[in-house]
């Protein structure tokens, strides 16, 4: 799995950023997952945090807002033009060591023009830039999740602490001990008696093509969901299960009887699982009604489901919501 640094302005892009974190945390893994405000503790050296976790990281994606190039400090002075600004910091340190520095435009940003960047930066503007639509939020989020699997893994690493003859120097016993072991591998394997070939019974492959188990959650499950807002409700979960497909239905803002949403597109693999529900709310003072989707993604823990839940609106982002679902006793 890839490790991957995520940068930006809190007073500009903190609730995109927020959003990124718990999806990259899903999919590679929280111990290859960094933002300043989840890794760094107080009394912490900010710039040496940050030296020793672009070290380890093979992607840094630069979450770039409307006013990213503008944000000021208390005296009015631009941030980026400071040399310990920390997202300039954490910019340059990437580009310095050669990752894969990935520009992420949300709210309608734009690249920005290399002459309003410090030098340090401009090699930014090089960078193939990816957009974040509202709209499209987890569709274009999946496909910076693909980019990301194809960084190079901690090539940075090598490139700013060694040049290329002393590589070849580091390199070069590692090479010889390879050669000795596959001499001795194809000498005795010349020289070896054939065996006839046993079946056996119980035999374990590790082709990743293979499906894990899915873990049995059928049945009723219900938890106390605090949304972005504020407001806590009571919500209840009815899950069907075929194989790796799961059905059902899951409440929304209340178990209400008759008002339960389908589940849609959802999937089971060992103890992870996912589905997507549908609601219809009302905006402006003529009643228009518009669309959203909520994805869920669960990890199953004994009579536990860990669930992470993100909506996609047309009208307004929502911060992710974490809840934990239990499964109701039968009587």
């Amino acid at each position: 799995m890839p490790a991957v640094f995520i940068s930006y302005r809190r007073e500009d892009s903190s609730g995109y950023a927020g959003r990124l974190f718990d999806i990259f945390c899903t999919h590679f893994g929280r111990k290859n997952t960094f933002m300043d405000l989840d890794a760094i503790h107080g009394g912490d050296n900010f710039a040496a945090v940050i030296e020793e976790k672009i070290c380890v990281t093979d992607a840094l994606v630069a979450v770039i807002g409307s006013h990213w190039l503008t944000v000021a400090d208390d005296k009015g002075n631009r941030r980026l033009n400071n040399p310990a600004d920390f997202v300039r910091l954490e910019i340059g340190k990437a580009l310095r060591r050669g990752i894969r520095v990935i520009p992420i435009l949300v709210g309608g940003a734009t690249i920005p023009h290399p002459a309003d960047l410090p030098e340090d930066l401009q090699p930014l503007c090089q960078r193939q830039a990816v957009e974040i639509r509202d709209a499209h939020f987890h569709q274009d989020v999946e496909q910076l999740i693909d980019v990301l699997h194809n960084a190079p893994r901690s090539a940075g690493f090598w490139r700013e602490k060694f040049g290329s003859r002393r590589i070849a120097w580091l390199l070069l016993p590692g090479l010889i001990a390879v050669v000795v072991v596959l001499a001795v591998l194809f000498f005795r394997r010349s020289t070896a008696i054939p065996t006839t070939p046993t079946l056996s019974t119980n035999v374990q492959t590790n082709d990743p093509t293979k499906s894990k188990a899915p873990v049995d959650i059928s049945g009723n499950w219900t938890a106390p969901v605090r949304y972005d807002w504020g407001a806590t409700y009571s919500e209840a979960f009815q899950f069907d299960v075929n194989g790796h497909e799961v059905s059902g239905t899951a409440s929304f803002l209340g178990n209400r009887p008759g008002q339960e949403r389908g589940i849609l597109d959802g999937k089971i693999e060992g103890n992870r699982v996912s589905f997507t529900t549908k609601s219809l709310s009302m905006a402006g003072s003529e009643g228009n009604s518009y669309e959203e989707k909520h994805h869920y993604e669960g990890t199953i823990e004994n009579d536990a489901i860990r669930f992470t839940m993100t909506t996609d609106s047309p009208i307004q982002p929502h911060a992710p919501i974490h809840f934990i679902a239990i499964k109701a006793k039968r009587n």
